[in-house]
């Protein structure tokens, strides 16, 4: 047992997910991001990617704070229409016109809710008015529910060759708490269609649940292993970003607390270990693939957290756009998204411009390695490459064969790494949303490492 003042760090971050850089309200949103893509810039050499958002669910999970509505019958047509409306409207653009797409993702909500001509109107009017690599990566999120093979065969018959679906727990009793209807044989009947229609297929799994003890941790890792998805992402449950609703459950004892920070960190471990030594490798730090898989990348998800020059354009509601100089995102009500792309406005809430050079760097703990002559062509500033020293001090990253490594021990603590990278004026934006987040959840989690193996 390493004592206490051994540790790297005293404590787990409270919030270590994040899209960089943040997107703060700057003024004139709408003309901001017009003037971007109705300029005559070209674009920089990198990875190009399309996000389509569908906010809409059959049940809502307890944990997710995403954007979704179960109340969507009558609003579905139209939203699709206006989505489509706008797909075309930015395929347009000057800028995004000279896009040669590497990824297309149509995530959620549930996507699958769509029927199966929404599905080929939807894939169509991307392939008509967007262009697209010869092999172009083209997921499409599902829930087992509603993933039924007549979808799925629409979605492979119009350019679809990846799904990926959210599994997150095998166990019964975790099923029920989080709302999670699907039935494991609907799971397993989709693993089967998924293999029958698509060269990928992933999974999510999620972890570090409340009061989930090592023993159900191997129970859900065994599962996972005989569904033998083509990959499987593993995400440890980041509290403070979940719902209120399941934090007030948490808080008025209806939910264990969530697991000490010296479990959740042997917990961590164990999901790497177990899955390396079972027929995975790992591609990503949350994502695992089948040695034997014969596609075993995630393009979009290498786009997201990518370089500088990684670009992506969302549409769709509350979608986000990470482009070489500009974030944004669109309104978050589904009605006032309609409502603007029926005006022939950009349905844009949120933009700021700012040139984020340091990405890659930023990103590196998500892909565990990057460049060095990728990152000395940036010119970043010495603060930087006083952040690396301090951090190659530690034992958490290395340089060797001219590039930038996580560590073995790097691999555990990739949290704090990728908190330690924030330039300061980003920093303080991170530090004031966990506390923005923690007041209005009024939910403090006790994070602090005292012993651990």
């Amino acid at each position: 047992m390493s004592q206490h003042n051994a540790l790297p760090y005293k404590k787990l971050p409270n919030m270590w997910n994040y899209l960089y850089p943040f997107i703060s309200a700057g003024p004139n949103p709408v003309e901001t991001v017009s003037q971007f893509l109705n300029s005559t810039r070209t674009p920089l050499p990198g990875t190009k990617s399309l996000y389509v958002h569908i906010p809409f669910c059959d049940t809502i999970c307890t944990f997710c704070p995403f954007i979704r509505s179960t109340n969507y019958q009558d609003k579905l047509q139209p939203y699709v229409d206006a989505l489509l409306k706008e797909l075309k409207v930015i395929a347009a653009t000057p800028y995004i016109s000279q896009f040669k797409l590497d990824a297309i993702y149509v995530g959620g909500g549930t996507p699958s809710v769509l029927s199966p001509q929404m599905i080929e109107d939807l894939c169509t009017t991307i392939q008509e008015n967007f262009t697209l690599t010869d092999d172009v990566e083209f997921s499409f999120e599902v829930e087992a529910k509603s993933a039924t093979e007549d979808k799925l065969k629409a979605m492979a018959a119009n350019g679809v060759n990846r799904i990926s679906f959210g599994v997150q727990t095998f166990n019964p009793y975790y099923r029920k708490v989080f709302n999670l209807t699907a039935t494991i044989d609907e799971i397993k009947r989709t693993r089967d269609l998924a293999d029958k229609y698509f060269k990928a297929y992933n999974m999510d799994l999620l972890y570090q649940l409340p009061g989930q003890t090592m023993e159900q941790l191997h129970e859900d890792l065994e599962q996972v292993r005989q569904l033998a998805t083509t990959t499987v992402d593993v995400y440890p449950l980041e509290y403070l970003v979940t719902s209120k609703g399941f934090l007030n459950m948490i808080k008025a004892g209806k939910v264990p607390e969530p697991p000490k920070a010296d479990d959740k960190v042997l917990q961590h471990q164990f999901v790497n270990s177990y899955l390396l030594n079972h027929g995975y490798e790992q591609t990503h730090i949350y994502t695992f693939a089948r040695q034997d898989a014969k596609y075993k990348e995630f393009r979009f998800g290498g786009t997201i957290y990518g370089r500088y020059e990684d670009e992506y354009i969302g549409c769709g509601q509350a979608a986000a756009s990470y482009l070489s100089g500009l974030s944004h995102m669109n309104s978050a009500k589904t009605d006032e998204y309609i409502r603007a792309v029926e005006n022939g406005t950009l349905p844009v809430m949120r933009a700021n411009e700012y040139q984020a050079k340091e990405k890659g760097l930023i990103y590196f703990p998500k892909h565990m390695k990057v460049s060095m002559e990728y990152l000395r062509q940036h010119d970043l500033p010495s603060e930087y490459w006083e952040k690396l020293e301090k951090l190659e001090t530690m034992g958490l990253v290395e340089q060797k064969e001219g590039m930038l490594h996580l560590t073995e021990l790097g691999k555990i603590w990739y949290m704090h790494v990728m908190i330690e990278l924030l330039p300061d004026d980003q920093k303080k934006i991170y530090d004031s949303y966990v506390e923005t987040l923690q007041e209005d959840r009024e939910f403090y989690e006790n994070t602090e490492l005292a012993v651990i193996q």
